[in-house]
């Protein structure tokens, strides 16, 4: 995801890191948001959209097996994306996980291709 996707447009920025948590859930840390904090949510907003875009997108896959016809298979995939905002080192890092974790879900129960904000008051919003 980092560098241009599908479409040619950038992702994620190259001060942002993306790792695999675990299973097919991945973590994505953006760095330097704007420090107005509506701002910065409008900033991640813009980057989870765009992720879930890219995902969002058809995979196209051809397969040859032992010499014989070509078999292309469209794959669609979903995505749901829980986003926490948080500053510096404020917070625990496990707390930042969990409250990711619990937005995600909130995504998932919306029907997937979601993206939900952990908000501090323990409410998810919907975006």
């Amino acid at each position: 995801m980092v560098g241009p996707d599908a479409g040619g447009q950038q992702v994620v920025r190259v001060v942002d890191t993306v790792a695999r948590f675990g299973g097919d859930e991945f973590v994505v840390m953006l760095a330097e948001l704007d420090v107005d904090k509506v701002e910065s949510r409008a900033q991640a907003q813009l980057i989870a959209e765009k992720i879930l875009a890219s995902l969002s997108a058809p995979y196209v896959m051809s397969h040859r097996k032992d010499g014989g016809t070509e078999i292309t298979v469209e794959h669609h995939c979903s995505a749901s994306i829980g986003v926490v905002l948080f500053v510096n080192h404020e917070t625990p890092r496990a707390d930042i996980l969990r409250w990711a974790d619990a937005a995600m879900y909130q995504a998932k129960d919306a029907g997937r291709n979601a993206i939900r904000f952990y908000e501090a008051d323990g409410e998810n919003s919907v975006d």
